[in-house]
């Protein structure tokens, strides 16, 4: 199923509406926005060289205003001994806490060896989703 924007809109009206199997539409707009992802990946590299040509961060052309935007630094830190000591340090503080949340769901207190009470970490629960893939 492709779609234009105008079909788009009425499709998902026709979902709203109960007129439309939502499962085959959110089908038809993942298709779409992988095929339209793979597009703008594929054309890249000609509009970083377009909008070099064009003065200023932001610009506007034929109804658009574009900003562009350096690539920021990245730092990785796996190098620095004391980091990884101090980052090892942190994932055992981390499953601790975990676990220690894990059994506060189930009306248990988590302590160490030494008696003393572990903290339990927050729990927050992500919006469910549906994965699809096509047959």
């Amino acid at each position: 199923m492709e779609l234009s924007k105008y079909q788009i809109s009425e499709a998902v009206q026709l979902v709203i509406d109960g007129h439309a199997d939502p499962l085959e539409v959110y089908a038809a707009l993942k298709d779409i926005e992988k095929y339209i992802d793979k597009a703008k990946a594929e054309i890249e590299g000609a509009v970083q060289a377009e909008a070099s040509k064009f003065t200023g961060k932001t610009f506007e052309h034929k109804g658009f205003q574009f900003t562009k935007t350096e690539g920021r630094a990245m730092y990785s830190f796996k190098n620095v001994g004391k980091w990884m000591h101090y980052q090892k340090a942190l994932k055992e503080i981390e499953e601790k806490s975990k676990a220690a949340a894990m059994n506060n769901k189930l009306g248990a207190m988590m302590v160490t060896e030494d008696g003393e009470v572990i903290e339990a970490c927050e729990i927050t629960y992500s919006k469910p989703s549906i994965s699809i893939k096509a047959l």
